[in-house]
Order: structure tokens, then sequence, then C-alpha cells
């Protein structure tokens, strides 16, 4: 059993080892590194447009500045959204036995699943009244729900940084 503090939320491994396919694997492992930094622009495209909203949002703009950003943005945020998506799927499906027996991949996909609830409520909620302007002045509960969302997405991005490596052996020897 491993001593580490998310040892109890690890997926299991008769589980991983049915997800994979080395079929997909030596299919996938030529364009691997290309995917993965579509995923990583992709992601951060999708982070930068939901922190840009977010900060509008927050800081009071202007009703037509607002109505302005948020339908300039709506094509790009949800095409990064879909590209970050399906290029994770076909990353984590590229070997799932090794991604999923990281310590933080339970806790990413537990935020993704809240943050991917976040989304769908506040675009319907909050997004599409202010891109079609129905709305005079943005609530307090919307500054809210935006922050939080938000922080949400800091999380799936804090549990993926913190899920690609493992933590750096200190070294006591010193060599100068």
């Amino acid at each position: 059993m491993s001593n580490h503090p998310l040892a109890f939320m690890r997926l299991p491994t008769d589980l991983l080892m049915a997800l994979d396919s080395r079929t997909f694997h030596f299919w996938f492992q030529p364009i691997h590194y290309l995917v993965r930094m579509l995923h990583i622009l992709s992601m951060a495209g999708f982070f930068g447009l939901e922190m840009l909203f977010a900060l509008a949002v927050v800081q009071q703009m202007d009703k037509d500045a607002l109505v302005r950003l948020s339908r300039f943005m709506l094509r790009p945020l949800h095409i990064s959204y879909g590209m970050a998506m399906i290029t994770g799927f076909a990353l984590f499906f590229y070997d799932p036995v090794h991604i999923g027996a990281r310590a933080y991949i339970t806790p990413k996909l537990l935020a993704l699943v809240l943050s991917g609830v976040l989304e769908w409520y506040g675009h319907k909620a909050i997004y599409w009244p202010i891109m079609k302007g129905r709305e005079d002045n943005v609530s307090v509960w919307c500054k809210v729900f935006c922050f939080s969302a938000c922080m949400v997405w800091v999380a799936v991005i804090v549990f993926s940084c913190l899920n690609t490596e493992g933590v750096p052996k200190v070294f006591l020897r010193h060599y100068f």
C-alpha cells in the first residue's frame, strides 16, 4: 500500500488494464507529442478565455462591452474546450495504466467533472443571458459563481501539474 495521502482514491488497476489497448498505443505513438502540444495549447486558450470572461464579469464591465466580449469569445471558447477534452481523452487512452496509476489522477477527474457541471450551468444561467444582452447588471452570485468556476479550473491545472512528475528527490551531497 502506498503512503500517499490520496492513495485511497486511485483507480483500480483491473479497470485501467481493461482500458489499455496496445493497438491504439502503437498507432498513436508517432503523433503523441503533437497531440500533447495541442492539448496544452487548447487548454491554455480555453482557460485564458474563461478567465477573461470571469474578470470581465467580476470587474463590472460595461454592459455593451461585456455583450461584445462574450459574443467574440463564444466560438473560440467552445472550440478550445472541445479540443482540450478530445485530446485529453486520447492522451489518457494512450497509456491508461501508467497515467491512471498516478496519485493525482482521481482528484483531477473529480475536479474535471465538477468544472464541467459548473460550466454547463454557468453557460446556461450566466453566459447566454449576458451574450443576448438580457442582463442589465450582473448580480453578486454571478460574480461568485464565475470566480469559483475559475478556481475549480485552477485546481484541474494544479492536479495536472502534480500528476506529471514524481516528487523531486533530495540529494544531500554537494558536488561543488
